[in-house]
């Protein structure tokens, strides 16, 4: 599945460099077992581990970095050659490495489509105008022969009308990368992306390829959920509260089937999941209140876990009284104090509403979803894919 604008933009372990050192990241955490963010303090090369800094405990850790976000992105001006989004131009030595070819065996695969050809066979008349662009609109973009793909994030419009105004394009691909185009990149980008879906609604096997992604996802997701305790699927969307350790506090949660959320929190927990011999064990997904979106989703242990009923039985969902006598006061509570009084209020609206009703966030398409629905591409979900597993 690719990621999911709101949530993770990932980047893989050969795409790590020095340039990172100083920006801020959103990362799973092992020994948390949570989505933590933090600062990026040093980097080994020899050992590929990156010394980080979370916010959260102010410990610093040394991880080699799966996956992660940037929380402060760095954006390339498209004249100049492409490079990984943390690596500077000067010092781009080495080729970035191709991807499999995504469409084996079909009529038209994706690295025939080169912006030569595109010129030949698209008509103007087929594709968006730059002026028409807007936020989310897909393009693709040819680096070097390999074919990436992305989506606007900004269209910054400068001085003039018409065909005489300039235009500035942010883009934000898939691997992570956020570049600068202008109107003439622009327009061959459109193209391209063009290109790509006419190759695509070609290939004569292309609805045996989505119905295979389809079948392959629900016989990998029948599996998984035959394995489940009963105990643990009857939890999925109910309210509940949970703690990361022992000496952690209890915190609102909803408790999530891993195919409620996206796959930068599915797969941490199918790693761990696999690796779980007592069925009693096996580690929960919650989805934490009042937290950004980045940060609202961990892998905790059942042990950890309460019922909304065992909660309110200790007295854990009850707003504490210091925090209430601030409030009768007129006192101002700290961001802790206020985000868990808003968390709390949160949960008591959630308990009575029907379970689906509780997700706090748009849950995702499965790949064959957005390929059916038009949202993306079967090639750009193979290179997404590609990328990750690399």
């Amino acid at each position: 599945m690719t990621m999911d604008e709101s949530i993770l933009t990932t980047s893989t372990t050969d795409e790590t460099f020095d340039d990172d050192v100083g920006r801020r990241i959103s990362t799973f955490r092992p020994s948390k077992n949570s989505f933590c963010s933090g600062k990026i303090i040093a980097y080994d090369a020899g050992s590929d581990k990156h010394t980080i800094c979370f916010e959260d405990d102010e410990t610093v850790e040394e991880m080699t970095l799966d996956s992660y976000r940037l929380l402060e992105r760095l954006v390339v001006t498209s004249h100049k050659k492409r490079n990984r989004h943390n690596q500077s131009v000067a010092e781009d030595k080495k080729p970035r490495p191709s991807k499999k070819s995504l469409l084996d065996n079909s009529e038209t695969s994706l690295t025939e489509i080169t912006e030569t050809k595109l010129i030949r066979t698209i008509s103007d008349s087929k594709v968006k105008r730059v002026e028409d662009v807007q936020v989310g609109d897909r393009i693709a973009r040819d680096f070097d022969g390999t074919v990436y793909f992305g989506q606007v994030e900004e269209v910054k419009r400068g001085p003039g009308k018409g065909k005489d105004r300039e235009y500035v394009f942010v883009i934000l691909f898939d691997d992570g990368d956020c570049f600068e185009l202008d109107s003439f990149d622009m327009e061959r980008a459109l193209k391209l992306y063009e290109a790509c879906k006419r190759a695509e609604k070609n290939d004569p096997e292309i609805q045996l390829k989505i119905d295979n992604m389809e079948k392959d996802f629900n016989k990998e997701k029948q599996e998984i959920m035959r394995q489940l305790p009963d105990e643990m699927k009857r939890q999925f969307l109910q309210v509940g509260f949970a703690r990361l350790d022992a000496r952690s506090g209890y915190k609102p949660v909803i408790f999530l089937s891993p195919y409620d959320v996206f796959y930068p929190v599915r797969w941490p927990w199918l790693d761990q999941f696999k690796k779980t011999t007592d069925p009693q064990k096996v580690p929960r997904i919650v989805y934490w209140y009042g937290q950004e979106i980045e940060l609202a989703f961990s892998i905790v242990t059942a042990n950890n876990c309460l019922s909304y009923n065992e909660a309110r039985k200790i007295g854990v969902a009850d707003i504490p009284k210091d925090i209430l006598q601030k409030i009768k006061r007129r006192k101002k509570l700290s961001k802790s104090e206020e985000k868990l009084y808003h968390s709390l209020k949160q949960i008591e609206e959630d308990i009575d509403k029907a379970p689906a009703d509780r997700i706090r966030f748009e849950k995702p398409k499965e790949d064959h979803e957005l390929v059916q629905s038009g949202t993306r591409l079967f090639m750009e979900i193979e290179a997404e894919l590609g990328r990750l597993t690399k």
